[in-house]
């Protein structure tokens, strides 16, 4: 018994146990596989100062963009589970994969740990496309089948199935990906492509000067944010596009005691009025899921996705 009691003394005051109860003890990588400028990467940037503060080491951005998310979400899947590489990601964009041979699997691969914003799509024109509104945009696209160019994201984002299913509904565009929304948006600006479906708050910058205009919002209600754009509801009543919302994952196996820890901090960073009123600002809708509640979100929002999936004809492994 004393040998037992002498064994427990010396891993209580071991390194590795003082390491856990310390940490974290140097700065944390906080990937965003998005590259900056974007909706995903400024919501990690707003969020980054108040959890460098509170967990008292330096949160640092670490943007690996490309494969509308999935080259920096596979890179934390193959990190250390020591807390020091996490992710911020599109979590709706990777739950639609669940299913896709040799996908990322988040309750596998990667240890889901809490949303912490949804964003708010809309469709931006190039500012002499020649359209007021998006009925016109539908019109003119239905008129020149094939001709009208967007930009998404990425293959397979949220934001290129919400092309795919104007087009089922007669607007006829050709695709054009990007590794992020930031890179779209200044193609749009510069006129190498017609429009882009994208988020507000990556849009909203190069909309105030005049660069690009917002169209619509692709909610059903107009947004309070931008209480002047038309929803696209109504043009397209009964308009369905999923949600995109956005969570912090850690590699597979995290210790329970670190993802309780990284939870706390987001729900202490998203109590602070100053944050909430920046990301309000920034066009993003606050929501909170947590750990326990993370797999059924992403179960329910797999088959959200599949039956879109099914509807668009969207091919996965392009």
């Amino acid at each position: 018994m004393r040998f037992f009691g002498t064994l427990i003394l010396a891993f209580a005051v071991s390194p590795c146990a003082a390491l856990a109860q310390a940490y974290p003890v140097k700065p944390v990588h906080l990937v965003v596989p998005f590259p900056p400028g974007g909706a995903v990467d400024l919501t990690a940037r707003l969020m980054q100062q108040r959890l460098s503060a509170s967990l008292g080491q330096p949160v640092v951005i670490d943007n690996r963009g490309g494969a509308a998310g999935r080259i920096g979400a596979t890179y934390v899947s193959k990190a250390p589970a020591d807390g020091y590489t996490m992710l911020f990601t599109v979590g709706s964009d990777l739950s639609m994969r669940q299913g896709n041979p040799g996908a990322l699997v988040l309750l596998r691969d990667l240890t889901p740990i809490a949303t912490a914003v949804a964003s708010v799509s809309a469709v931006a024109v190039r500012a002499d496309l020649g359209v007021g509104n998006f009925k016109e945009l539908m019109d003119l696209a239905r008129r020149n089948p094939g001709k009208l160019t967007y930009g998404s994201a990425g293959v397979a984002s949220t934001h290129h199935m919400t092309g795919e299913r104007l087009k089922q509904l007669g607007a006829e565009m050709i695709h054009v990906p990007f590794k992020g929304l930031g890179p779209a948006l200044t193609a749009l600006a510069a006129g190498q492509i017609d429009l882009c479906i994208t988020n507000v708050a990556t849009v909203l910058p190069q909309a105030r000067q005049g660069k690009v205009k917002i169209i619509a919002v692709m909610q059903p209600a107009r947004f309070e944010g931008l209480p002047e754009v038309p929803a696209v509801n109504e043009t397209l009543a009964g308009f369905d596009v999923p949600v995109a919302w956005y969570a912090y994952f850690g590699p597979p196996g995290l210790p329970r005691n670190l993802v309780a820890r990284w939870d706390s901090e987001i729900v202490k960073a998203m109590e602070s009025q100053e944050l909430r009123q920046r990301l309000t600002d920034a066009s993003m809708a606050l929501t909170y899921t947590g750990p326990e509640q993370m797999p059924a979100l992403i179960r329910t929002t797999a088959e959200k996705y599949e039956k879109l999936l099914k509807s668009t004809g969207i091919n996965l492994e392009d």
